[in-house]
């Protein structure tokens, strides 16, 4: 199965992250820790990177997250602040191929590092790219200048500030960044199309007007959950989604959701609704718990095999054991399909799935 696993992430002065955080992830994990302890931080931050990935720099307006103002990403608005977003992700069967595409041969398993640090006072950059745990190559943005600092002093091809790209590790002179060049290269295009995240603010909206393009997703459910109505219209609707539909419905039921549906309420005005204790009732009258479950559940069932899900605030309107249930539901499918998620929640549940408690 072609699968990559995020294993490692560090993160460092982003948000409500003022001190390193490391953490190793096992399979699917979920996050633990008070309210201001840095769930959301850190799941931000890798949603960021990798709604990045490819680009020139962050992109702070994107597909998982939307940061209105640069210095928002800083940890007290302090622009001297360093900011450091790493990701460390095992090596699949793409990424075995696409090494042996450019001549290096990678074992599937391996794993490739990607730090990205950046300060917004001077718009230094610094990126640094390992294999396993050996530093392959840094990389630095000083000034107008791009420059290796390792393994060899050399100047560089551009100013390195694209993201989780081949093309910033380039000298300008010699061959000594091939390496590095080849793992960025990977690592870009292994996670194409890998990666899901859902926000603490996917709150589904019941009523929107209906857009022609809006299809499923390529990326994520959306960030506040804002297209969930629409995209349960395309499952309910469409021949070719029977499946996903029948798999919705089977999921809704074990937590006491009776039937959803929806559709067309007026002329270019979609409407979603709930059936529970035998009434049909608007999602908005649902509450806290179906508004903020739906858009998990259609994720659930839309993350293709060998991705990597992050779902931020998995408890949110949950009780204990609620989340409990929910927490063995997204377990059982993700085990079962072959993807990778990452949860977060104030409080630990039962079920049996690797828990990180941040607070500690």
């Amino acid at each position: 199965m072609r699968m990559t696993r995020l294993v490692k992430a560090i993160i460092k002065g982003f948000k409500g992250l003022s001190e390193e955080l490391t953490i190793n992830f096992s399979g699917n994990t979920i996050i633990v820790g008070r309210s201001g302890s840095g769930k959301t931080s850190l799941m931000e931050a890798l949603a960021l990177l990798m709604q990045s990935r490819g680009e020139e720099w962050l992109v702070l307006e994107g597909n998982y997250i939307v940061i209105h103002e640069p210095e928002d990403l800083v940890y007290g608005l302090d622009l001297n602040e360093e900011v450091r977003v790493g990701a460390y992700y095992e090596v699949d069967e793409d990424g075995e191929k696409l090494g042996r595409s450019i001549g290096l041969e990678l074992n599937r398993g391996s794993i490739i590092g990607y730090h990205y640090s950046f300060r917004l006072s001077d718009y230094w950059v610094r990126q640094e790219i390992y294999l396993g745990n050996d530093l392959v190559a840094t990389i630095e943005k000083v000034g107008n200048e791009g420059l290796m600092k390792y393994p060899v002093n050399a100047r560089l091809c551009i100013t390195p500030t694209h993201v989780i790209h081949e093309d910033a590790f380039m000298v300008c002179d010699g061959d000594v960044s091939r390496k590095a060049y080849s793992l960025a290269f990977i690592l870009r295009n292994m996670l194409k199309n890998k990666f899901y995240y859902l926000g603490e603010g996917r709150v589904c909206w019941w009523k929107r007007d209906y857009e022609t393009t809006v299809d499923l997703p390529s990326n994520s459910v959306g960030s506040d959950g804002q297209y969930t109505v629409h995209q349960l219209s395309v499952i309910e609707t469409r021949p070719e989604y029977e499946g996903v539909y029948n798999e919705l419905m089977e999921l809704v039921s074990e937590l006491g959701i009776e039937g959803i549906k929806a559709g067309f309420t007026a002329p270019k005005r979609i409407s979603g609704y709930v059936k529970v204790r035998g009434k049909w009732v608007p999602m908005y009258h649902a509450g806290l718990k179906v508004k903020a479950l739906l858009p998990v559940i259609v994720q659930l069932a839309l993350t293709p095999p060998g991705s990597v899900l992050l779902i931020d605030s998995i408890d949110l309107g949950l009780t204990p054991d609620e989340l409990n249930v929910v927490v063995d539901i997204v377990n059982r499918i993700a085990s079962r399909v072959g993807y990778q998620v990452i949860m977060s929640s104030k409080t630990a549940p039962t079920v049996n799935v690797k828990v990180v408690n941040i607070s500690e």
